[in-house]
């Protein structure tokens, strides 16, 4: 038996990297040149097939004809190509890693080096095995699927900045071939955008550009990580956040269908954004929404997220939100069709500094029509806020606080007047228009006397309107002859 003896890491790192170098180019070699020849071997097969069959009578010119309408329809192109992807994949899946194959011989050490950092802490050992290890994972979906749990451990925890920026480029090319097995762990990957080395960040924002823009990854909530590269100390970093804002700007409603959510993540209380980068954020987001449509139905959706916002922080966020949108005439009547989900909040400063900044915008160049509304909103959230909403019950309450609002013993004897004494008309009290009138008396009914022949004429019935009898009972009546008669 052999004696132990200590490996170079530096050969052994060596030795690695040539194994993953051979899988890879064994795939490339297998769906590159050997489906190309596979193709070209097709093409001309079929064409020595057409120049040999001769139709020398009707049943070969209708075969012939049948022939050519399914090569119209690609139904023989199509299942040949399916046959030789499935010879490749076959390949693939059985004989590359065979036990018989040189390569096989590999993977458990692959496995072991990326699976024991403390034991093999070697630099470029570490680095070389879980390159290698990736581009053994390429080769089958099998291989994959084992070991896509380890790679994304070694993504997270390896302390090598090289190792996790090359995991993120080998996971953006499994994604590609295996998207159903990678697609739970996408989440992980977007974490990687906030990773404390710049390197790692930059990797990872071009790597989720290319996969998002190329409709690999579809684009979800996660995307407010990207966001957040918007502010990155890093100018190289920013202009590539930036670059990927501009490219995802190009496909229809791609960010007004992401950005209730961007602002519901950013404005988290347990992130601890300052306020004045998520202005910026915000600005830049905001400025790609230029339709009015979009910018009618934004301001309804985030006003619909004040009733669900907790904190004041969040309240603030979602005000700052509405006063950065393009806001127009028919946004201003959304806003005002939503103010009981925000009215009771804007005694909070930073909720009602900003819905005032609106009005402030939307008075310019406005019609006069349209300005008058636009004044009576402000005088609306101005009482709000200096008196709070249970104080203020319609926006006319201004007028009468500017004027001094009546005494209610004032109001009492206004509204009970004396016996005799005429009310007044509405139009000499326009001041007193905004008090609920009080609901009037019905009058009172005819008194009806009824005369009985038993001599019950003293005797009133007095009948109100409820109750009147259904079926009314006839009175009988003696004739003037018999009263005199008697």
């Amino acid at each position: 038996m052999f004696p132990f003896l200590p490996v170079n890491c530096v050969c052994l790192a060596q030795l690695l990297a040539l194994c993953g170098c051979v899988a890879f180019w064994q795939v490339s070699h297998l769906e590159r040149s050997v489906s190309a020849e596979l193709r070209r071997r097709r093409g001309e097969t079929e064409e020595r097939e057409e120049k040999e069959k001769g139709p020398t009578s009707k049943a070969k010119q209708q075969t012939s004809n049948e022939s050519t309408m399914e090569e119209e329809l690609g139904l023989i192109g199509a299942s040949a190509e399916d046959t030789e992807a499935e010879l490749i994949r076959r390949i693939c899946d059985t004989e590359l890693l065979a036990e018989e194959n040189l390569l096989s011989a590999f993977l458990p050490l692959l496995v072991k080096v990326c699976s024991s950092p403390g034991r093999y802490s070697h630099p470029q050992l570490t680095t070389a095995a879980c390159l290698a290890l990736s581009q053994y994972m390429m080769i089958n979906p099998s291989v994959c699927e084992e070991n896509i749990r380890l790679m994304f451990t070694v993504l997270e925890r390896s302390t090598l900045p090289v190792v996790r920026a090359n995991a993120i480029i080998a996971l953006g090319d499994l994604i590609v071939r295996f998207p159903n097995i990678l697609e739970p762990w996408t989440q992980n990957l977007y974490a990687r955008l906030s990773d404390e080395e710049p390197s790692v960040r930059q990797t990872a924002v071009t790597v989720l550009t290319q996969l998002v823009l190329k409709d690999v990854l579809k684009v979800k909530g996660q995307v407010s990580e990207v966001a957040l590269l918007l502010i990155d100390p890093e100018p190289h970093i920013t202009s590539l956040a930036l670059n990927f804002f501009n490219e995802l700007a190009s496909k229809d409603n791609a960010i007004y269908n992401l950005l209730p959510d961007i602002i519901s993540r950013l404005s988290d209380p347990e992130r601890g954004m300052s306020s004045e980068d998520f202005n910026t954020i915000m600005k830049q987001l905001f400025s790609y929404i230029t339709k009015e449509r979009q910018t009618e139905s934004l301001v309804e959706k985030l006003c619909q997220r004040f009733r669900t916002a907790k904190t004041e922080r969040q309240w603030c966020d979602l005000a700052m939100s509405l006063s950065l949108l393009s806001m127009c005439e028919r946004g201003f009547k959304r806003l005002q069709e939503c103010w009981e989900c925000y009215s009771d909040k804007l005694t909070e400063p930073g909720v009602y500094q900003p819905l005032l900044s609106i009005t402030s915008k939307l008075r310019r160049g406005a019609k006069p029509q349209f300005k008058a509304q636009i004044d009576e909103f402000e005088k609306r959230l101005t009482a709000v806020h200096t008196r709070g909403l249970e104080n203020v019950e319609s926006p006319e309450m201004d007028e009468e606080n500017k004027n001094g609002k009546p005494s209610s013993d004032a109001t009492t004897r206004n509204r009970h007047p004396k016996r005799g004494q005429t009310k007044s008309s509405v139009s000499s009290h326009a001041d007193d228009s905004f008090v609920t009138p009080q609901r009037s008396r019905k009058s009172k009914k005819p008194v009806i006397t009824f005369s009985s022949d038993e001599g019950e004429d003293d005797e009133e019935a007095v009948m109100e309107e409820l109750e009147t009898p259904k079926v009314t009972t006839p009175i009988a009546r003696s004739s003037r002859r018999a009263r005199l008669r008697n």
